[in-house]
C-alpha cells in the first residue's frame, strides 16, 4: 500500500512539475544564446530577433534576445526618414537603434524607439514586444 500511495504522489508531482516548467517557458520572451563575442554586433544585423543586450566576455559573450518578436533590418535614407517622421508617416513606429541604453560593467543593453506625435521617445523591450 505504501508504494503505490508512494507511486502515485510521484505522479502527481511529476505532472505539476512538467506542467510548470511548460507554463514559464511559454511566459518567458527573453532567451539568452552563448555565442562567440566576435559575432556580437554582426548578430545584430542577421538575427530575425531584436537584441535586448549582452554581458561581453573575452571569448564568448552571453546576448539576450527577444525571441517572440519578429524583426526586419533595413537601412533608410537619413533625409527619407526625417521628412516622414517631420510628415507624421511613421507615428506609432517602433525601431531598435544600434546604441547603448545602458552601459554597466561589461552589460549593454539597446535602445527601443517610438515614433509617438512626430516625435521619436525610448520605450523598454516590453513595449517594443506588445
Amino acid at each position: 500500500m505504501k508504494k503505490l500511495i508512494t507511486a502515485l504522489l510521484l505522479v502527481l508531482c511529476l505532472t505539476f512539475s512538467i506542467g510548470q516548467g511548460q507554463a514559464q517557458a511559454a511566459e518567458s520572451c527573453e532567451n539568452v544564446l552563448n555565442q562567440g563575442s566576435a559575432t556580437i554586433e554582426s548578430g545584430w544585423f542577421t538575427q530575425q530577433a531584436p537584441t535586448i543586450g549582452w554581458y561581453k566576455g573575452v571569448v564568448t559573450t552571453d546576448v539576450k534576445y527577444d525571441v517572440c518578436t519578429p524583426t526586419a533590418v533595413i537601412r533608410v535614407n537619413g533625409n527619407d526618414w526625417n521628412k516622414l517622421v517631420k510628415d507624421g508617416k511613421l507615428d506609432g513606429l517602433r525601431y531598435e537603434v544600434y546604441q547603448y541604453a545602458e552601459k554597466d560593467g561589461n552589460y549593454q543593453n539597446f535602445l527601443f524607439r517610438q515614433i509617438q506625435t512626430g516625435q521619436p521617445q525610448t520605450i523598454t523591450a516590453a513595449q517594443f514586444r506588445q
